[in-house]
This record gives structure tokens, sequence and C-alpha cells, in this order.
């Protein structure tokens, strides 16, 4: 299967499940595979190369070194010839990770994100592991096959068995296995020093829906309410240790982390905005804001956040939408396209108020970006498309012709020009309106 349909064979997966797995505890010593299992190892193995063609990795030195320092750390002997941990990271803005049964663990961009500091990076990698030296996978699929007899099939598209494995591993596995790896996970971290207590705090991060429509891809960190269920028994695991152990004295590394993981969290806002989920854009580009002001690309990227957000207003992470408005939201997300949702947010005077103002921030955000650094020409190219949605097409029109200049060979300039074409066809009406009025 190609990495275009298998990541789509994922998508549908998250509106139509496997089936509910067997409970169970993992197996820590060798597992030996039966004959097909040989044949989807072999083809997870593939995964490796496959993700490189595709462009899904993320790779940068410092980060790489980052998270291999702590993973290589947690990552016990292989107890079977086909286990090999490596350690690798996906561009993806979904907050999620996953681990293969032959030791490859992936961890999404949009995770990497939103962690807060290295204690919960240590966490998660243990929890992640844990999967992969548990058999997780194995014994999922051994359990799962006895209820899907060959194949699935998921509207026009056949998702073979063969890719289980990374189904499996992406969507998360029973309430049994995954609480099993969070306590492992717990002890192999603290044991390593860091403050567990920061696991919870952790879970407690990925239950926020700066969207107000619990839609994303499902994974097993996105699951409501098993989220405060799994924060919970940490704190209680944390409770139990307290008298043994000094938590105060234990690594946090928030600093260092966040400083790491910085250029991948302005990634991850510019990838959220890309795919219509500009509530959470704009609550993490705000984050990057308020941890440094003075960096011209945070604020661009607010600007952008703001802009992709259009009619939409701010939801409160205090107060969540009713399940009733979710509902409607998540319906018309599948039946409108991205333009259809926008065209009838905007029939209402409240989605046009938005719209004013969520333009009127991102050319501020914007304007104070070009104040920061003037040689970021993509900051007049924002500048121009929000003045452009408020109506002040002449003063549009200069900022898109600066971009151009600054970037004569950009990849958007057909998409410009056409803008710029627009803008002069409304200053044309504007100014025959005037001749026209006595």
């Amino acid at each position: 299967m190609s990495g275009r349909k298998l990541l789509a064979a994922v998508l549908i997966l998250a509106l139509f499940p496997l089936p509910c797995l067997a409970a169970g505890k993992g197996v820590y010593e060798a597992v030996e595979l039966k004959e097909r299992e040989k044949s989807l190892i072999e083809t997870v193995n593939e995964y490796e190369n496959l993700f490189v063609r595709r462009g899904y990795r993320y790779d940068t030195d410092e980060l790489n070194a980052l998270i291999r320092g702590i993973a290589e750390r947690l990552a016990p002997e292989p107890t079977d010839p086909y286990i090999d941990y490596r350690f690798y990271v996906f561009r993806n803005p979904i907050p999620n990770a996953f681990a293969l049964p032959d030791g490859q663990v992936y961890l999404h961009t949009g995770m990497l994100a939103v962690l807060e500091n290295e204690a919960q990076l240590a966490g998660l990698l243990a929890h992640e592991i844990n999967h992969s030296a548990g058999h997780h996978s194995v014994l999922s699929f051994r359990s799962a096959r006895k209820k899907v007899i060959t194949s699935m099939v998921l509207g026009p598209l056949t998702l073979g068995l063969s890719d289980i494995f990374l189904i499996l591993s992406m969507l998360g596995y029973s309430r049994d296995l995954e609480e099993e790896a969070d306590r492992r996970g717990f002890e192999q971290a603290l044991d390593l020093g860091y403050d567990v207590r920061e696991m919870a705090r952790f879970f407690e991060i990925l239950n926020r829906d700066p969207e107000g429509e619990r839609i994303r891809v499902k994974t097993k960190w996105s699951t409501h309410p098993q989220l405060q269920d799994r924060a919970d028994y940490i704190r209680g695991m944390v409770a139990e240790r307290e008298e043994g152990v000094n938590f105060g004295e234990l690594k946090v590394e928030a600093k260092s982390y966040r400083s790491v993981t910085r250029e991948v969290a302005l990634l991850t806002v510019e990838d959220l905005a890309r795919a219509d989920y500009p509530r959470s854009a704009l609550y993490l580009a705000k984050r990057l804001v308020e941890e440094d002001d003075t960096e011209a690309e945070a604020h661009f990227l607010l600007g952008e956040a703001l802009r992709a957000l259009g009619g939409r207003g701010e939801i409160s992470l205090q107060e969540e939408p009713t399940k009733k408005e979710k509902r409607k939201t998540r319906i018309e997300r599948v039946v409108l396209t991205r333009g259809e949702r926008e065209e009838k947010r905007l029939e209402t005077e409240e989605g046009r108020e938005n719209l004013r103002r969520n333009l009127d921030a991102a050319q501020s955000a914007y304007r104070r970006a070009l104040e920061l650094d003037a040689s970021l020409a993509e900051a007049h190219r924002g500048l121009g498309f929000a003045l452009e949605g408020l109506g002040l097409y002449k003063e549009a029109g200069k900022e898109l012709v600066k971009y151009l200049r600054a970037r004569p060979e950009a990849l958007d300039k057909e998409i410009v020009m056409e803008r710029l074409k627009s803008i002069t066809e409304n200053l044309k009406k504007e100014g025959e309106e005037e001749n026209a009025s006595p």
C-alpha cells in the first residue's frame, strides 16, 4: 500500500475503528512469531524507508540527539532478533506517538510541540518503548485476527491485514495494555531521575480541546475521558511514592526542552493552520509569542493562525462546547468543504464580526513581525491578505507587491498575482462608485 493510501486508511479508521481488542498483559520475554506474523513484520520494516521516501520524517541533529539520548537509556535489551530500537520524528501536527513491533518509535511533531519539558518526553518515550518490549502489537493482532477474517473494506478503500501492525500502533491498544505501558513507563522514567508528576500534567495537556470539536484523528493520546483517568492513576502512583522519593530534586528540564523543540513548535503552528485547525494553531502561537516576544516568526505565525480562524470565534478551554455543538461541528466538517463552512459562518453577523476582529488582530501581528525583522517578506503577504479581507484594497495591493519584489521566485506567485488582479478590480469598482455618487 502506498504511503498516501496508508495515511488515508488511518483517517478512515478514526471513524470506523477496529473491533474492540481483548484485554490482557504484555509479554516482556521472547515471543516467537507465527508464519503469518513474520511476513507482517517484514512489512513493518519497510515503513522505515517508506516514511523517508514520502517525506514524513522530520530530522534535525539537536532534536534527534535529545530524543535518542533519553530513549536509549530507557530501552531494554531486545528479547527477539526482530526487535531493534530506533527513534524518529514524524511530521504530523496531530499530537500522537506510536511504536511498531520491530522497535521503531515515532513521535509526531504535533506531540513534541505540545509537550512542555523533558520529563514529559521521558514518560512518553518510556510508554512507547513498553509497547514494543511487551509485544503489544503482536498480542493485539492475535486477538484481532479472530474478529477480522481476511481484510477490512472501508468504502472505496480496501486495507489489507499486512498493514494492521501500523494501524494498531497508531490507534492504540486495550485499556489494560495502555495502562500497563503507563505504569511501567512511570517506573522507568523515575529510575532515570525524571519528575514523573509531569506525566499526569502531560495527560491533562492532551485532554485540552482548543477546537471544541473532539474531531482529531483517534489515537490513544486523544481519547476523552480516559486521559483524565490516566492522569488520576499517575497521581495515585506519585502519592504512593512520596515518602521514599524527594520529587523536588527530580529533573524537569523545561527551558532546555523548549529551546530544542521551538522550531518544531513553529512548524506545527503552520501545519495546524493549513490543516484547518486554526484554534489549535492560535493556542500554540500565543504560547510561542509569550515565551519570546522578540521573535519575528512567532508573530508572523500568530497572524497566520488568526487569519485562518476566519469567521470562527475563539473557544475558552475552560468553557467546553456542549455535545450538541460538537456533533454539529463534526457533521459540518464531513459534509461541507472548508470554503463552504466559512461561507456559512459569514452568513451570520457573528461570523462577519469574528472575521473583522480576527483579521484586525492578524494585521497587528504581521506588522509586529515586520518591525522585528523587515526581511520577513511572508509577513507582507499575510498583511496584504488580511487588509484585502478588511476591504483596504489599496494598502493590501502595496503589501503584496512588496512580497513579490522580495520573493520574485515564490512558489505561490501565481496565487498572489490572482489576488492582485482581484484587488485591482475592486479598486476600479470603488472608483466607479465614487464617480457615480452625487
